[in-house]
């Protein structure tokens, strides 16, 4: 053999050895995914969740997410929402909740700055770690919660995220951590009052915030009011620079001193408009920068400027003489300047945050109305001009392993079937105790409606082809969304009302058309949940060449599953009206009557169809429900089976509206008489308070079937 042919055999050898190695190494990573996950399915049905385990010894290749993550990682629906329909999120650091100012103005403050959120149509996401679990989205009932723990949470940076959780112990997120969590779900805005940066002496002691260098790993745009003038604003700027990170001030050339507008340094740049800001965040998730972005807004004039900055002074020197480094400077710095102005910087910080949720939440709804226009900033009107097509847009807005995380999540959550779980309750805490136990996630709604989702499918065959059996015909098929309860919180939701539509959906692709529906006529899908291994509720008609109903089939079993056990998982407790279609079990709307009773609730009861109907008959709630929305042949088909059940006899019916007319003409001529027959009635009455619960299910049957009779 010679030279030549030795040399051939020794490179197909390597190319061999070298495939073989990614072909074992691709068959063990899925054995093992598919080991851990089937325990993970195991875990699940047994309801027992725990975060972390000796099957971690091997980490997962990093291009791929551990599926444990999202055991410890809880986005609150609205927040999930958003994130699967692409509407516009801000992020919202929990520090200045625990640490950045005394309870009850940080609880109050964090309410507001979410409500000024939401008032531009954006959706807030406060992060923290309750429990040892990451939440993307606070409820107003955890940010009391952490409000009252206060200091006594472990304040949380990059480096402490993983003795945090892995303690099961409760910790509010710094700039740093946010920036982090919000990056790792998608979230590219984050709005805080301001920014951590390179301490003055940092030249011997290295005492850099986490924010700067998190900053340079991480695409996100912070909004703030600049860097706090107890750092060094010049070696911040510096340090930006050095980890690639985009400096713009807001409507001025100065960068802004956290308190006050004049800091004496020039910024790096300056833009004056909302849409400017978006056009910069676009622009830099387009080149995939992976960068972050600090947008200094300059706070609103201050009368106490020069008090502050004269407490800020003399705060630094105490700090020095006692002592005072780290992650404990700044707390302990905010704290005597707020004791030595009586109070005014403490305001001037809930006024300039509150500024900068305004200014954030702007940037935010101009940036995803960039995403939805489908073209580049830059581009022209001329189609031809180079726009970004939708499928790009995605890929440039969510990165690949934001992509793979998000997916990844939602298909964990729709195994783990958290939807129909409910809110999570927050167990006792591994560290600070609350002053009250923790409730559950709930929220107040004025109307209920519990019911039906169905996307209704029609087929038309063409006129001029006619209409055959056992063959396919040429036509029309048209897609709608349907289901009586859906269309009546639409009717709510179009007449903004305070609704909440409880459903469920299947875990298929249909499922999509109704959740993006939902999204379209925002409507919120917080009620509805996403059941495993099921099939979204169809109807599909198919009518002849003259419009006449030929066949139908009605998918609906999934409404078998919207039982007692999941609508107890929502608060109605304080609800005005509960709304019911005939589309739920019979259990369900015996536990809506009993809730009704209970609590003093009006109940609302439609039909849906002749057959359905006679559900409130069999369930016998009839006496509870305040309403109720029959077409004639469902009224009809009550009254039969009222009637059929031996509820009330029909000649009663007649001759208790006949004697209820010869009655009213005795009493029309003879006054008298009319006395004697009151003072009979009152006997009468006397003698039946034993049956009081018989007469009113007697007395509204007879309303009932009088009205259907006369």
């Amino acid at each position: 053999m010679n030279t030549k042919n030795t040399i051939i055999l020794i490179i197909l050898s390597i190319i061999i050895s070298y495939f073989s190695k990614i072909g074992i190494d691709y068959y063990l990573t899925s054995v093992e995914f598919k080991e851990r996950y089937s325990l993970f399915e195991y875990i699940v049905k047994d309801k027992i969740i725990k975060f972390g385990s000796n099957r971690d010894k091997d980490l997962f290749d990093r291009t791929h997410y551990n599926e444990e993550i999202f055991y410890n990682i809880k986005i609150s629906r609205e927040v999930e929402d958003a994130l699967r329909y692409g509407k516009p999120i801000v992020s919202l650091e929990s520090t200045i909740i625990s640490h950045g100012m005394p309870f009850p103005q940080n609880y109050e403050t964090a309410l507001e700055v979410e409500s000024i959120v939401r008032s531009y149509g954006v959706v807030p996401a406060t992060i923290a770690i309750l429990n040892g679990t990451i939440h993307i989205g606070l409820t107003e009932k955890e940010i009391h919660y952490l409000a009252t723990v206060g200091k006594d949470a472990i304040k949380t940076s990059r480096r402490d995220i993983a003795m945090v959780t892995s303690m099961g112990k409760t910790g509010s997120t710094t700039v740093s951590a946010t920036i982090l969590f919000s990056n790792l779900v998608g979230i590219k805005v984050f709005v805080t009052g301001g920014l951590g940066g390179v301490h003055r002496g940092a030249e011997t002691s290295l005492d850099i915030s986490a924010d700067l260098t998190e900053l340079g790993k991480n695409g996100v745009m912070v909004v703030s009011a600049g860097v706090k003038s107890i750092l060094d604003i010049q070696k911040t700027l510096e340090y930006l620079e050095t980890q690639g990170v985009t400096v713009v001030t807001y409507g001025s050339d100065e960068f802004p001193a956290f308190f006050t507008k004049n800091s004496g340094v020039k910024t790096p740049n300056r833009l004056d408009t909302v849409d400017q800001c978006a056009k910069l965040l676009y622009s830099n998730q387009l080149l995939q920068l992976k960068s972050g972005m600090v947008v200094a807004v300059p706070p609103r004039d201050n009368e106490h400027s020069e008090l502050i900055d004269r407490a800020i002074k003399e705060s630094i020197e105490q700090s020095k003489v006692d002592g005072i480094l780290g992650k404990d400077i700044t707390p302990y710095l905010l704290k005597k300047v707020n004791e030595k102005t009586g109070g005014k910087s403490l305001e001037s910080n809930i006024e300039l945050v509150k500024n900068n949720a305004r200014i954030g939440s702007q940037i935010s709804k101009n940036y995803y109305n960039l995403l939805k226009n489908k073209q580049s900033p830059t581009s022209t009107t001329n189609n031809n001009s180079g726009g970004i097509k939708g499928d790009e847009l995605v890929f440039n807005y969510f990165d690949q392993r934001v992509n793979t995380f998000l997916q990844n999540y939602f298909k964990t959550l729709t195994a783990t079937t958290l939807l129909l779980e409910g809110p999570n309750k927050l167990k006792g805490l591994n560290g600070p105790k609350p002053n009250k136990q923790l409730a559950d996630n709930h929220i107040e709604y004025d109307i209920v409606v519990v019911g039906g989702a169905v996307i209704d499918m029609i087929s038309h065959p063409f006129k001029e082809s006619g209409f055959q059996m056992e063959t396919s015909n040429p036509g029309s098929i048209s897609i709608k969304m349907g289901g009586v309860g859906r269309n009546v919180a639409e009717v709510l939701s179009r007449l903004q009302m305070n609704s909440l539509f409880i459903s469920l959906v299947g875990d298929d692709v249909h499922s999509n058309l109704l959740l993006e529906s939902f999204q379209t006529m925002n409507l919120s899908s917080n009620g509805v949940g996403i059941k495993v291994g099921s099939k979204t509720a169809i109807y599909n008609a198919i009518m002849n060449d003259r419009g006449d109903l030929t066949v139908a089939i009605a998918q609906m079993d999934i409404f078998d599953e919207i039982t007692p056990s999941y609508i107890s998982k929502f608060d109605l407790t304080s609800s005005k009206l509960l709304v019911f279609d005939g589309n739920i079990p019979i259990e369900s709307m015996t536990y809506l009557a009993q809730l009704s009773r209970s609590k003093g609730i009006k109940l609302w009861f439609e039909p849906t169809s002749v057959y359905k109907s006679s559900k409130i008959v069999e369930s016998f709630i009839l006496s509870s429900i305040t309403y109720i929305s029959p077409n004639r042949d469902e009224l009809i088909k009550i009254s039969n089976e009222i009637i059929k059940k031996g509820l009330i006899k029909f000649e009663n019916i007649i001759n208790n509206d006949i004697n209820g007319n010869n009655n009213n003409n005795n009493n029309n001529n003879n006054n008298n008489n009319n006395n004697n027959n009151n003072n009979n009635n009152n006997n009468n009455n006397n003698n039946n308070n034993d049956n009081n619960n018989n007469n009113d299910n007697n007395n509204f049957y007879y309303r009932l079937l009088i009205i259907l009779i006369f």
